[in-house]
């Protein structure tokens, strides 16, 4: 689900999340195995969004009002579990983007934590980037067909 042909070198798993923890500065966080081919084994690595910047990153993308109008039409008794998982499948990616951006910059075979504030701008300029890339992802993950949702991708 989660590979990326970006970073080809590396085999990329979730491991679990989107968890949302709370404190000081509330943020979102995923695991991730990475093993990149040259390793003899995998390492762990938690990601962290702060709350604030992925609330942010939904904005600049109008993810909520493309999820609106893409699961128009899903019977209204399912769509409620459909936005749920959906902004799940949302925030792993962004936690994924986040990690890539950490592999093209270069990581160690170690376990480790991308913390909140760690590559703050570079997370939001590629999510820009690649906007209709990861709506196409969670639709996919959705099994809905965007009809319709042109205004919003």
């Amino acid at each position: 689900m989660l590979s990326s042909s970006r970073v080809p070198a590396y085999r990329i798993t979730l491991f679990y999340g989107p968890e949302y923890t709370e404190g000081s500065a509330p943020t979102i966080q995923c695991v991730f195995n990475v093993k990149k081919r040259s390793w003899k084994g995998g390492v762990q690595i938690v990601v962290e969004v702060e709350d604030r910047q992925f609330e942010r990153i939904g904005k600049s993308l109008q993810f909520d009002e493309w999820l609106e109008g893409v699961l128009t039409q899903i019977p209204e008794e399912y769509r409620s579990e459909s936005i749920g998982r959906a902004k799940d499948l949302f925030a792993q990616h962004v936690c994924l983007t986040k990690l890539q951006q950490a592999i093209v910059q270069g990581i160690r075979q170690e376990n480790l934590t991308l913390e909140s504030g760690v590559l703050v701008q570079e997370l939001d300029e590629s999510t820009l980037q690649e906007a209709d890339q990861l709506k196409s992802q969670v639709l996919e993950e959705l099994d809905v067909e965007e009809i319709g949702s042109e205004e919003y991708s």
